[in-house]
């Protein structure tokens, strides 16, 4: 038992297509904003991993006292 009441579904509207598509490509601009987005930050992750492998490449490790060298950057925070 349907009953008609008269109401068109979303489809039959002649302005649909252009929301649709000006939906769909929005979404497709943000998609790649954040693509472009995410390689960056990527990208620059990836060059501070290698300045570290570097610095550590570099230093002597195994006469490089690491504790002294946190505390030095950080503070010393297990004062008692």
């Amino acid at each position: 038992m349907h009953k008609t009441t008269g109401k068109r579904s979303l489809e039959k509207y002649k302005v649909f297509p252009i929301i649709a598509w000006g939906l769909t490509l929005l979404f497709a601009f943000f998609v790649y904003n954040i693509t472009t987005e995410l390689q960056g930050v990527t990208s620059q992750l990836q060059t501070q991993a290698d300045q570290l492998q570097v610095q550590i490449d570099n230093s002597d490790a195994h006469s490089a006292d690491f504790d002294a060298l946190q505390d030095s950057r950080y503070g010393s925070q297990n004062q008692e």
